[in-house]
């Protein structure tokens, strides 16, 4: 039965605006049928306090129950909906808890409901001869079907006692129809919240109004909101066909595609004003006073020659450098391929015109190598300097009248860049290392310590921004996050890169094999990293079966490598141990680096070729990938062991093969985002993640390609969306619009 929207007049039309004081949009939702002030507080609970919320709280999957099956042709682990008769019910004790069991059947067989938790008060509404709609995973049990927690729906027709599929054409949201399925909410079933979800888009879905211009509706054939909202939660059957089951489970519908193609186009438009009002903003240009010559100079002295990726983004960075207004570039590139030559080559044109430049990196361990990176590369020809916590009083100081002077100094640290006492005379250049790692006020705190004043305007000038990752950002990803950044990618690796062998490590004889080759590889001079997720044993929250570092570097050094040095490193330890230990590895006087993921990046031992890493399948593809990259970095041929659980599901085990096809740290970033969503990569940058409640990075590229192009070319016609026909979408982002650019911001 089609769900059609409540006739209202064209007055009570007019006022309705989906955030305006009055709106019946806003309606908070204990007014809503069926609601009340205790379900409205469970609702709220969940960030669901209007209609509108309710309204745009969207369904994950959907169910096809638009067949009615009978009980001889249930099968075992598929959902079904069958119409049944209750036949007899009872309470069986079992360990200390009641359960309940309904016996129910039609003519061709019984099917039996159990339930371990029953609703206090349930079993009465089990009266035999009482019809019932069941719905849910079929199980097997001594060779009769049963469901355990079905979903009942009641007082659905009278099915006939020999004819299952008699039930009529029952008008409820639960059964008859595609039934759309929700993330859970603790205290509202599901069967409830379609009927909450029923009631609110027959009384309100007139209340949801257009932000979209028509021009861009008519442009991709997409259908009204309010129209693709209640097709979204109760698909509707047009002439008695009920819509492809596949296309709704697949987000493929012109329905899907409004919401889809609304959510990127809204947030496109605002990255992309980020980065034109970035560009109305004043910097320094450097570049014509000496410093595009002496970053070339700096770059010939390098004990290799730069390859074609290298060179492309230097040049890509000394032209922005020269423009007067802030860089805003993002360099990306897989490990190894030489992202830090490139920043400190950069790094160089604004030394040489007098002015001062920070990279600020995200642990202790990876701004000392950057700073000994400087020394070993560039034969102390880059003015650098080294500030972190373990910095000497007398050492700090001394530094910080250098900067407070306005020596021309890259001054390289970590969060102790940004501390009160830290002043720079003339910063005009911040490197970010990892901006993953780091948030939005540490990021900005930094720019705002080189942030001056023009003379003669009195308007803002702000320092150029480097951010580096080695962390390859997929496409589309880049085009949201990131969206903001103009974007510089190294894809090929400098040459005598060894390739690393990598294995996945499943059972007991292939774990005695790696440990011969790992044996092997230490009696030869070399060395190895173990990785293990946790600590201590005490941090595994009931995952008792995992390893820790602790206890697993003792067992290492008694049990299994006697004869080698095993050295623990984890990130609670103080920073003079970590240092300690590092340098004992780094000489070769330790083998064996048991440590967690603090080695991820940062940590350059070209002597080092196995890593192990334990409890694989606990890590994302791209820092297994970044781990990988710790090896590989000498001459020697270097292998990679993934330890995983035996009894990993499907998923878990194609995840980890991927890292045995490939070392292209682009073509597993892609294969990340796909399996684990866009989390993976943005880390603490954004609180909550991108703001998608329909739209999907990867499935929906399309869409998200369509959407930008059609931002960019708003953008360009009518910036501050002064036309008539772009007078909703104004009103929007007057309305709601500066909540998510605040979220949005970079720095």
């Amino acid at each position: 039965m089609p769900l059609k929207a409540r006739s209202v007049t064209k007055s009570n039309r007019s006022p309705s605006n989906n955030g305006s004081p009055g709106s019946p949009a806003d309606t908070p939702i204990q007014f809503v049928k069926g609601v009340g002030p205790r379900l409205g507080a469970v609702f709220q609970s969940r960030g669901i306090s209007t209609v509108k919320e309710l309204l745009t709280f969207f369904p994950r999957a959907y169910e096809d129950r638009t067949r009615l099956l009978r009980v001889a042709d249930l099968v075992e682990g598929v959902n079904a909906t069958v119409a049944v008769r209750v036949q007899s019910m009872r309470k069986i004790p079992a360990r200390g808890r009641t359960i309940l069991e309904v016996r129910t059947g039609d003519e061709s067989g019984t099917l039996a409901l159990k339930w371990f938790h029953a609703p206090r008060g349930m079993e009465a509404r089990f009266k035999p001869g009482t019809p019932i709609v069941v719905t849910g995973a079929v199980k097997i049990f001594m060779g009769r079907p049963e469901i355990i927690h079905p979903e009942i729906s009641w007082n659905v027709g009278n099915p006939a006692a020999g004819d299952a599929q008699d039930t009529g054409n029952p008008t409820t949201p639960d059964i008859g129809r595609v039934v759309p399925i929700y993330t859970e909410i603790e205290g509202v079933s599901s069967r409830v919240l379609r009927k909450v979800l029923w009631e609110a888009l027959q009384k309100y879905s007139f209340a949801l109004t257009e932000d979209l211009p028509e021009t861009l509706r008519a442009k991709h054939h997409l259908p009204e909101l309010a129209k693709a909202v209640r097709f979204i939660h109760f698909p509707e059957q047009e002439n008695e066909t009920p819509p492809q089951v596949n296309d709704l489970v697949e987000f493929n519908t012109p329905a899907h595609a409004r919401l889809i193609y609304e959510e990127f186009f809204k947030f496109e438009y605002l990255i992309l004003r980020q980065r034109l009002r970035m560009e109305k903003q004043l910097a320094i240009a450097f570049g014509a006073n000496g410093g595009r010559k002496g970053a070339l100079d700096l770059a010939k002295l390098l004990p290799f020659e730069l390859t074609a990726g290298q060179k492309k983004a230097v040049e890509e960075i000394l032209n922005d450098l020269s423009q007067p207004h802030p860089m805003n570039r993002l360099i990306q590139g897989d490990v190894g391929s030489g992202k830090t030559a490139v920043a400190f080559i950069s790094a160089s044109c604004v030394l040489a015109e007098g002015y001062q430049a920070a990279l600020m990196a995200p642990t202790e361990i990876l701004a000392e190598q950057h700073y000994k990176t400087t020394q070993k590369l560039l034969n102390g020809r880059l003015n650098a300097a080294l500030l972190t916590g373990k910095t000497p009083a007398a050492e700090r100081a001394t530094l910080l009248a250098r900067l407070a002077s306005g020596e021309p100094l890259l001054l390289i640290g970590t969060h102790a860049l940004i501390e009160e006492p830290v002043v720079f005379k003339n910063l005009a250049y911040i490197l970010i290392d990892e901006q993953h790692r780091f948030g939005v006020e540490q990021r900005r705190a930094l720019r705002m310590k080189g942030r001056s004043t023009d003379k003669e305007t009195g308007r803002a000038i702000l320092p150029h921004s480097l951010v580096l990752t080695a962390t390859p950002i997929p496409r589309t990803l880049a085009l949201t996050a990131y969206g903001d950044l103009a974007v510089t990618s190294i894809r090929e690796l400098p040459p005598g890169r060894q390739p690393i062998q990598t294995q996945v490590v499943r059972d007991h004889a292939s774990t005695q094999r790696a440990f011969e080759t790992i044996r092997g590889e230490l009696r030869a001079g070399r060395q190895a990293y173990f990785i293990y997720p946790l600590v201590n044993e005490s941090e595994a929250e009931g995952f008792t079966r995992l390893k820790s570092a602790v206890n697993e570097a003792e067992r290492l050094q008694n049990e299994v490598f006697p004869e080698f040095k095993v050295g623990l490193l984890h990130g609670q330890q103080k920073p003079d141990e970590k240092a300690k230990i590092m340098a004992g590895f780094e000489k070769g006087e330790i083998q064996i680096l048991v440590s967690t993921t603090v080695v991820e990046v940062g940590v350059d031992v070209p002597n080092a070729t196995v890593m192990a890493i334990q409890h694989a399948e606990r890590f994302g593809l791209s820092q297994l990938h970044q781990l990988r990259g710790r090896v590989g970095r000498g001459m020697h041929s270097s292998f990679c062991f993934l330890f995983s659980h035996p009894r990993t599901g499907e998923t878990t085990t194609q995840r980890l093969e991927v890292l045995e096809q490939t070392q292209d740290g682009f073509k597993i970033a892609e294969a990340d985002l796909d399996i684990r969503g866009p989390g993976e990569f943005l880390g603490i940058r954004q609180s909550g993640g991108l703001p998608f409640r329909m739209a999907h990075l990867v499935r929906d590229q399309e869409w998200l390609i369509k959407a930008r192009d059609d931002a960019t070319a708003l953008l360009r016609e009518d910036p501050d969306l002064l036309h008539n026909e772009n007078s909703t979408l104004r009103r929007f982002f007057e309305r709601d619009g500066h909540v998510q650019f605040e979220r949005l911001k970079t720095s």
